[in-house]
């Protein structure tokens, strides 16, 4: 007995009290084995456990016996997890145990579980009747482990498990990983997902084949993701498979895949295909054979994208084997020129096989310049999207042809949509073909035009949609001519247009127009006049700003625009929009003033927009609406959205905050929202605006009593000080409102001379017997003219007036000074008057004839002052001879006159 045979036996009999760990062993000796000595080795296992009752291994261990199968199943229990304490039930269906750093299956009882995630965790090897607990399972993730073996009947029990994902692990694609009997339990799995598992840049390609043994057992297998072998044919065993119509063999992102050939009998046995997706598989156009999918007669979609060496000199090829299939409708051939490439024509040659009944063609970055004027006319007649994005296209004639595609409704023309890693190496190999300088592209036609007037864009009659953005489209938008069609979607995004000028005639049915993000500053007021039937247009990330903010007639710009429902002119830099800019805007629903710089109160005018449901001013300048507005706000049902607009959280703004909280306009979680302070400090909204409210009502209440108390006692003050002035000018604001009046009632027809009067008597009533009627006499005796107020004043006249008139009429005021005048409220009156007539004319007006001797004391100071500056005669009071009394009258007289 060989010294190898004998450490068999040794290890043979260990693992009959622990068969757990040697299944794991043999498993892995097996899958490693490389020479003769190790498969001898294996041999003399099975024989020594021929005669044992005992689950099969990978290699079919005749039987163990029952002893062994209790223990093993006793120190499996005892290796299980318990995933109550590491995995998460969701719905009672659902065991998430992803990211757990498990390695090995969670055991316990879990009938009800539908559901399990073993994804990213470090379990290397799937033992037997690993998943005897999940009887009811359909979906089962064991993605990102490091799976290497998979022991058989690991899977049984899942019996009704409908989706297994094996994907990137290390379970290498052949038929010793994969056992034919490995997935005979699943017997109602409908998709199966293994792809990454082949290492990448592997040279050893004799390690791989398709495992279609083991996959032949799967016949209600729909879709199967898998890595792209090369030089491998799909075996016989796919024949079995009546249900597959998904096959991915994808690379990049999907999984690893280098085919490299397409051979006649690569797809041979998988003739019920309806989708195949071949993308990034590193074939090669010249190793594909000219009936490569010629078997496939039930292909519906072919996805060949990011094959750069298949070339366009291939196309050909390509489409001949696909010329009798009349199941394709979608067929991708994004990027299959080297990227670095020259421009191409493509000629019409190259598609004389183009397949007849496709109805979706993707030929994105090709580096195409231009087309054959014949290429357009051979597309297939049922063509109805096309996309040719990220290529070069120029203008040329070959644009006339697009009306000959009568049933295109989906034009995709737009700029690159992939961002690559700058390159590592220069380009190995040139391509072999036709470059646009030398190619035998016929650019133009006998029956070309040469007319430049009118010049008219023609379009498919069926257009509806059309993209051109990214496309490097410098222009601007002045006056265009298109051909009648059925365009609705206009995308022209991401270009350069600053300015939009028009007229563009011919776009009667577009409902949707997209200027976003092409630096436009300028639009005539004309531009739309043709756009009436637009619903939505989307102007955002422009450089509108300064039109909006110098435009005298900006509110016109829209005005055409009747049926539009979605205005978006988000991000320009707008600081100031007019107050009636959407009032022509009837039907409009949304409106997007997102992330412009707005001044603090919102002021457009939107109370015509009855229809308006989505308002957006987030990181505006707005810090409130005005009250019209929210009242308009508030009957509608509306969405408004001010997140991180700079809302001044401070007492003069307490309504705009308690509206916004009580309004069905806004969120009430009030995400992003911000309160800012006068200090220009700023704070995010957690709670709702509840705390800031709730502070803002305390402090703002108290305010609210000072400033009611400071601005009464302010009032006051002014009231105050005004009555002081008023008393202080009182006699002169009297006699001023008087002699202002009485002027007017002269202008109006009163004339004479200067002074109607010598004198106005000043006297008590009391006083007028016993000496005011002595005086006049003696006076008027003399030739004086005395005006009197018990026989001259007017009736019916105010008082005061009579009082100004006689004043302002008289030469002189003779103030007879009695202790009853200094007693009288108008005897003042009229002493004030007479010395606001002195101060206002410059002349001297009183005279006091002092009748009775008044001590200082009770003549005040006023009084006195008047007396002093004034001219005064002393009245006797004794009895005097005729000649004195004549010269006191006498001089009396002579100063009244003077």
């Amino acid at each position: 007995m060989t010294q190898s045979t004998c450490l068999v036996l040794l290890i043979s009999s260990y693992f009959v009290i622990y068969p757990a760990s040697l299944f794991s062993l043999v498993f892995n000796t097996a899958s490693s084995s490389q020479n003769r000595s190790n498969q001898g080795n294996v041999l003399v296992l099975n024989s020594l456990f021929k005669k044992e009752s005992h689950p099969p291994t990978v290699y079919e261990f005749s039987q163990l016996s029952e002893n062994a199968v209790q223990n093993k199943e006793k120190i499996d229990q005892q290796v299980q997890l318990s995933s109550g304490d590491i995995c998460e039930v969701v719905n009672q269906t659902v065991l998430n145990c992803s990211s757990r750093n498990l390695t090995d299956v969670p055991g316990g009882e879990y009938s009800s579980i539908t559901k399990l995630h073993l994804q990213n965790n470090r379990i290397t090897n799937l033992k037997y009747k690993a998943f005897i607990h999940f009887l009811n399972l359909e979906r089962l993730n064991l993605e990102n482990n490091l799976l290497t073996t998979l022991s058989l009947n690991c899977f049984y029990g899942l019996t009704k498990l409908k989706m297994l994902t094996l994907r990137s692990n290390n379970l290498l694609l052949n038929n010793v990983t994969f056992h034919p009997d490995i997935f005979s339990p699943l017997i109602h799995l409908e998709k199966l997902i293994i792809n990454k598992n082949v290492p990448q840049n592997s040279t050893d390609n004799d390690l791989f084949n398709y495992p279609d043994k083991a996959l032949s057992k799967l016949r209600n297998l729909v879709v199967l993701e898998m890595d792209g072998l090369k030089n491998k044919s799909l075996g016989p065993g796919f024949l079995n498979m009546t249900s597959l119509t998904n096959l991915t063999l994808a690379g990049y992102l999907i999984g690893n895949c280098y085919m490299g050939t397409l051979n006649a009998d690569t797809f041979i046995n998988v003739p019920g295909l309806k989708y195949l997706d071949l993308s990034s598989c590193y074939i090669t156009g010249t190793k594909i054979h000219d009936f490569a999918f010629s078997h496939l007669s039930k292909l519906e979609v072919l996805n060949l994208t990011h094959n750069e060496d298949i070339d366009i000199d291939n196309l050909q090829k390509v489409f001949k084997s696909l010329y009798n299939i009349t199941s394709l409708k979608t067929l991708s051939m994004h990027l299959i020129v080297n990227r670095y490439s020259l421009g191409i024509c493509l000629d019409a040659d190259s598609i004389n096989y183009f397949p007849r009944y496709l109805e979706t063609f993707d030929a994105q970055e090709n580096n195409l310049e231009a087309v054959d004027r014949r290429v357009i006319r051979k597309l297939s007649p049922s063509l109805r999207v096309l996309n040719l994005s990220g290529n070069k296209f120029v203008f040329g004639t070959y644009l006339q042809d697009l009306k000959y595609m009568v049933n295109l409704q989906e034009l995709y023309l737009n700029g690159g949509s992939f961002t690559y890693s700058l390159p590592v190496a220069y380009p190995f190999q040139l391509r072999s073909g036709k470059y646009f300088s030398s190619s035998n592209c016929t650019l133009y036609m006998a029956t070309d035009r040469s007319s430049f007037s009118p010049f008219t864009i023609e379009l498919p009659p069926n257009l509806t949609r059309l993209e051109m953005n990214g496309a490097g489209l410098t222009y601007r938008l002045t006056a265009l001519n298109v051909s009648d069609n059925n365009l609705k979607v206009l995308h022209l995004k991401n270009n350069n247009f600053p300015s939009l000028e028009g007229p563009i005639n011919g776009l009667h049915s577009l409902v949707h127009l997209d200027l976003s993000q092409s630096s436009v500053k300028y639009i005539k007021t004309t531009f739309f006049d043709s756009f009436t039937s637009i619903r939505e247009l989307n102007l955002s990330n422009n450089l509108l700003g300064e039109f909006f903010l110098s435009q005298s007639n900006e509110t016109l710009v829209f005005s055409k625009l009747k049926n539009l429902e979605i205005l978006d002119l988000s991000s320009n830099g707008i600081h100031l929009l007019h107050f009636d800019l959407f009032m022509d805007l009837p039907r409009l629903h949304h409106l997007n003033l997102a992330f412009n710089t707005l001044t603090t109160t919102f002021g457009v005018d939107i109370t015509k927009l009855s229809k308006l449901m989505y308002l957006d001013l987030t990181k505006t300048g707005i810090s409130k609406i005005p009250e019209t507005a929210r009242t308009f706000i508030d009957g509608l049902n509306i969405s408004v959205f001010m997140g991180k607009c700079s809302i001044s959280c401070e007492c003069d703004n307490l309504d705009f905050l308690l509206w916004m909280v009580n309004s069905k306009a806004f969120d009430k979680t009030f995400k992003n929202y911000m309160c800012f302070y006068m200090d220009s400090s700023s704070r995010p909204i957690t709670d709702g605006y509840k705390s800031t409210i709730e502070i803002l009502r305390g402090k703002c209440t108290s305010h609210e009593m000072l400033f009611f108390m400071v601005g009464c006692g302010t009032l006051f003050l002014f009231f105050l000080l005004l009555f002081g002035i008023i008393y202080r000018f009182r006699w002169k604001l009297r006699y001023l409102y008087y002699a202002a009046y009485l002027h007017y009632k002269k202008s109006g027809g009163e004339g004479g001379a200067k002074f109607k009067y010598d004198a106005f008597v000043s006297y008590d009533h009391a006083d007028e017997e016993t000496i005011v009627i002595h005086v006049c006499n003696e006076l008027e005796a003399r030739g004086l003219k005395l005006c009197v107020h018990g026989r001259d004043f007017r009736a019916g006249d105010y008082i005061a007036s009579n009082v100004v008139k006689a004043v302002c009429s008289s030469r002189k005021t003779l103030v007879v000074l009695t202790k009853n005048l200094m007693n009288s409220y108008w005897c003042k009156y009229e002493l004030q008057m007479a010395n606001m007539e002195a101060v206002h004319t410059g002349r001297q007006v009183l005279i006091f004839l002092l009748v009775e001797n008044i001590p200082q004391g009770e003549l005040g100071v006023e009084l006195l002052y008047n007396i002093r500056n004034n001219t005064y005669i002393p009245y006797p009071t004794e009895p005097c001879d005729t000649a004195f009394w004549d010269a006191l009258w006498n001089k009396l007289a002579n100063d009244i006159r003077d």
